[in-house]
């Protein structure tokens, strides 16, 4: 199967000469976490952006000076085995497809190849999940949740009781739906200004994480397990990667907590992981 089988041809980018404060505007209402940048007037490739490119650099302006001006790239013709392959040894959501003419017709991230693994049914996590995560207890509270968010760029994070078992997990979205946060952010220098009503408290999250970074927002001191979703969809190390393709693909999340029989955190499953199924034969 090729990668123009699979892309997505609707994609959403940006032009150079702009700035971070436009990047972060288009990021937040498209829930998206990078998008390709391309040479103005036209669909040539200059480079990609990412919310982490931009949380990297929290006091630069200029698109031009936080993008990556040398992005991985994928042909349209290409097998999407070489696809998978680039995007799980790279650790990367989204690669660009050129045509022959070396023009952007689309982006093809895991969350397009998911559908591959759907058909993976005789392979299980226990060959997948990695034991790299970062949990956080749940009585941590949220200013120091949110200097963890920043410092491992993490956007969700599980939640272990004191039991040590899986309690939850957490986002940096589930902080910023707190009122007096919107409120914050409302007057703010990055206030939403005419467009209010296009933004989602999910999507502005890019926004409040930088204004977070460079003006130390205010977060109630209360614990992680006030604002954490305790009903979590998980996996185990015999589920079907099959399985948690489906779950990610229905509701629309890019990872799964691991745990063992007595609720134990193992580790955690990701899109990414999975690519790794597609391309290993």
């Amino acid at each position: 199967m090729k990668v123009k089988d699979l892309m997505s041809r609707e994609f959403v980018a940006t032009y150079v000469p702009s700035t971070v404060r436009e990047v972060l505007k288009i990021l937040a209402r498209h829930d998206v976490s990078g998008i390709p940048v391309l040479k103005k007037g036209t669909r040539h490739l200059a480079g990609v952006v990412t919310r982490s490119d931009i949380f990297r650099n929290p006091d630069e302006e200029q698109l031009a000076l936080v993008m990556n001006p040398n992005p991985y790239t994928i042909g349209e013709d290409d097998d999407v085995e070489e696809a998978a392959r680039i995007l799980h040894e790279h650790r990367i959501h989204g690669l660009p497809v050129l045509n022959k003419k070396e023009e952007v017709v689309g982006v093809i991230s895991p969350a397009d190849l998911l559908k591959i693994v759907e058909g993976k049914g005789n392979r299980y996590v226990e060959s997948y999940y990695t034991t790299s995560c970062v949990p956080v207890y749940q009585e941590t509270p949220l200013p120091v949740l949110m200097e963890i968010i920043t410092i491992t760029n993490e956007n969700a994070l599980p939640v272990l009781d004191d039991g040590g078992r899986l309690a939850g997990i957490v986002t940096d979205g589930d902080l910023f739906k707190l009122s007096h946060i919107r409120e914050s952010i409302s007057k703010s220098e990055f206030g939403l200004g005419d467009d209010e009503d296009a933004w989602t408290w999910e999507g502005i999250r890019d926004v409040l994480r930088l204004y977070y970074s460079t003006s130390k927002i205010d977060l109630p001191p209360v614990p992680v397990r006030e604002v954490m979703v305790r009903e979590v969809e998980k996996a185990s190390r015999k589920t079907p990667i099959s399985e948690v393709a489906r779950i990610m693909l229905k509701k629309r999340i890019s990872q799964l907590p691991v745990v063992g029989s007595d609720d134990r955190l193992l580790g955690m499953v990701t899109d990414i992981d999975l690519m790794k199924a597609i391309y290993e034969d």
